[in-house]
């Protein structure tokens, strides 16, 4: 679950999104088969659907030159406020640049895993998708 296939081109973990965690037809994440990404992804996110990216043959929006862009600063902002426990894509993409993937895909696994069951949290709900567990209000950890 935790792979570099689910991080979208902004920095979001798409493994912790309630979509992928979802036990009918989850989502494959951003870099998934558009069959197998979830409607608002597919359709409304124009970070998945930005030109620039494609042109610059990159999986990440940071190494665009209009980084960050209005489209990046609305999912930080979102992410970072709007929901229960704190992502921030811009964060993850500082992170992956200064210690590499592998050491941020471990950072995620023992920051999203939950104490009780193994399973993952959603970022979305705050809520294991395993056993149910509340983890509220609380700070993933710094970047």
């Amino acid at each position: 679950m935790f792979n570099k296939e689910m991080i979208a081109p902004c920095g979001l973990n798409c493994a912790i999104c309630k979509r992928a965690l979802q036990e009918v037809s989850p989502c494959l994440g951003c870099h998934g088969p558009d069959e197998a990404i979830s409607d608002f992804c597919l359709n409304r996110c124009m970070i998945r659907k930005c030109e620039r990216l494609r042109e610059l043959r990159s999986d990440f929006c940071d190494v665009c030159p209009s980084y960050p862009c209005e489209d990046v600063l609305e999912k930080e902002t979102r992410y970072t406020g709007a929901y229960p426990l704190f992502e921030s894509p811009m964060g993850n993409l500082a992170y992956i640049r200064r210690h590499g993937m592998d050491a941020f895909l471990q950072k995620e696994r023992t920051g999203w895993t939950c104490g009780v069951c193994g399973e993952v949290i959603c970022v979305h709900s705050g809520i294991c998708s395993g056993c149910g567990k509340e983890y509220g209000d609380r700070s993933k950890y710094g970047s």
